[in-house]
């Protein structure tokens, strides 16, 4: 197929750590870029909407040198946007003109707006919760694309857009170290902010007396990070290293006793889980969101209530003995592979297709 993949001008891909901005994960830069390698790899004729610095085996189509996030007007919303649309105009004309078979978009809430204009479907990854500015433009075109949740429960607030399958995200196991030698600290990754619970995660490691490693950073100028969370950073029992590079960071994960998730929103899928899960290394996270769907309870980890608050972590916590490294890496072997991603797409795109 002659797939057109519209990722984003903002960061470049792939994402490292030190291009990614304060308060950002990088985690839909880094899906589309990896599906986009797969399905080159696959055979398939694929064309990457990014910046003009991305690395990528299929073709790069670009309207800017560099991201946005790393020019002078990285703080100007209305340049950032207009460069967005502009890539995605570029896109949608050379679609008209018959370039692609399909399109595939990772930035769905601008792909909105051209969609019905063109003459091949578009399909549209959602990557983030269906809440404010994003839900009010898909639900007025709720049926000009077709929609690919990123888990079950993150439909809820649209039920009823043009769905065409969920697909979980995948991960390339080989990348990930694997062991089952555990030390009795717990890790924490991810952006500070209070819907991911970071000082959730602090209570719970000081009442079990264990070490958290915080890998992470606070979106600029953050004063939940300045008043509430950096206070209790002593550098010994409580660290805070940022977003460290893939290697640092799978080597962490591989060594803590767990990951914790005390997230405090309706998450649509957390990467970081199966990541920690194949690594070898469970989960323990509130019940919200995906959280369900991407954890098996009692044997990748431990599924919490939210309503019983930080102490249903510290039990959880207190049995983590009991979950197996091997059942966490298996787990994801089966469930969460690249190999699957990918095919998931592809039948996502004939079905698309087949119905268009």
């Amino acid at each position: 197929m002659k797939i057109a993949m519209l990722a984003s001008n903002f960061i470049k891909l792939p994402p490292v750590p030190s291009d990614i901005p304060k308060g950002y994960s990088g985690a839909p830069e880094y899906i589309a870029w990896t599906l986009t390698e797969n399905l080159v790899k696959r055979g398939h004729q694929v064309t990457l909407f990014a910046s003009g610095d991305s690395k990528t085996s299929a073709s790069l189509m670009s309207v800017a040198s560099c991201p946005s996030c790393k020019t002078e007007e990285k703080n100007n919303i209305k340049f950032i946007m207009n460069e967005e649309l502009m890539l995605t105009s570029l896109l949608y004309k050379m679609a008209n003109q018959g370039e692609f078979d399909v399109i595939h978009s990772h930035i769905g809430s601008r792909s909105a707006f051209f969609s019905s204009l063109c003459k091949i479907p578009t399909i549209v990854t959602l990557h983030s919760p269906l809440v404010g500015q994003d839900k009010l433009i898909y639900s007025n075109y709720p049926k000009d694309q077709y929609y690919v949740s990123i888990s079950d429960k993150q439909r809820a607030p649209l039920p009823n857009l043009k769905y065409i399958s969920t697909i979980y995200h995948g991960l390339s196991l080989s990348e990930f170290p694997y062991s089952d030698k555990k030390e009795d600290y717990l890790l924490f990754v991810g952006r500070i902010t209070p819907q991911k619970g970071v000082f959730e995660a602090i209570k719970t490691a000081k009442i079990l007396k264990k070490k958290l490693v915080i890998l992470g950073t606070p979106p600029k100028g953050s004063l939940y990070f300045e008043k509430k969370i950096k206070p209790l950073v002593d550098g010994v029992n409580i660290e805070v290293h940022g977003f460290v590079e893939k290697k640092s960071l799978y080597d962490f994960m591989k060594r803590a006793c767990c990951l914790i998730f005390p997230i405090q929103w309706e998450e649509p899928f957390g990467l970081v889980m199966i990541e920690a899960m194949a690594t070898g290394t469970p989960v323990v996270a509130f019940n919200r969101g995906s959280v369900s769907e991407v954890i098996k309870d009692g044997e990748t980890g431990f599924v919490v209530s939210s309503r019983k608050g930080v102490q249903g972590l510290v039990s959880a916590i207190s049995k983590i003995n009991k979950i197996k490294s091997s059942d966490c890496r298996s787990y994801v072997e089966k469930r969460f592979s690249i190999e699957k991603m990918v095919e998931e797409y592809e039948k996502a795109y004939q079905k698309v297709l087949k119905n268009f």
